[in-house]
């Protein structure tokens, strides 16, 4: 899908406002930080500024790299074993994620002051978690089953950025692997205490 002009010079501007938060935030904590600060280093007035975001918080979030729908459907008309075409489907998803490591721990360190963004991207976090459940929903018949999966899935995301953070010389992708590995043991024993039952 082609993107036009104007749609991308849209994405530029919220990315350079959000890169303008982040910035001024690591130097003064956002708490610290004004609107009219963000606008002004992002070179934009004030009302440009609430034209893309609705406070200093949901710039600093920005807009996180959702589920690609084309990895949502390759998920949905998979023909091999789930959990293979689940961690296929994650290994996409840091992939892009990969691409963003700077801002991603720049996020994060707001996040760790700030509960409004925490907020914030749990509302992220949910939405993609209802559009990867939809997606279960083609292979899982039970709506319950397919969402506790996508929380699981949506969860794997966050716990590997939370390792990639604190492991000196560990890749996203590599965080990723130890935490689906961590996922695949957990579930073999609920399957073999309910087999012991």
């Amino acid at each position: 899908m082609t993107v036009s002009l104007r749609e991308r010079r849209r994405q530029q501007t919220a990315r350079d406002i959000q890169l303008a938060t982040l910035d001024l935030a690591a130097e003064q904590g956002l708490e610290n930080v004004t609107t009219e600060e963000i606008a002004a280093s992002a070179g934009v007035s004030t009302r440009t500024f609430f034209n893309y975001y609705t406070n200093k918080e949901a710039a600093a979030i920005g807009s996180p790299p959702a589920f690609l729908d084309e990895d949502v459907a390759a998920l949905r008309e998979g023909r091999g074993a789930l959990s293979d075409d689940l961690k296929l489907f994650l290994d996409k998803h840091i992939k892009v994620l990969s691409e963003e490591v700077d801002v991603i721990r720049k996020v994060g360190n707001v996040l760790r002051t700030n509960e409004k963004a925490r907020g914030i991207l749990e509302g992220f976090l949910m939405m993609q978690r209802r559009t990867l459940t939809e997606g279960l929903r083609g292979r899982i018949e039970d709506r319950h089953t397919a969402a506790a999966l996508a929380s699981m899935t949506t969860d794997a995301v966050g716990r590997a950025i939370f390792l990639w953070e604190h492991e000196d010389g560990l890749t996203l992708g590599a965080a990723l692997n130890t935490v689906w590995q961590g996922q695949m043991a957990a579930a073999q024993l609920l399957t073999s205490a309910s087999a012991d039952q």
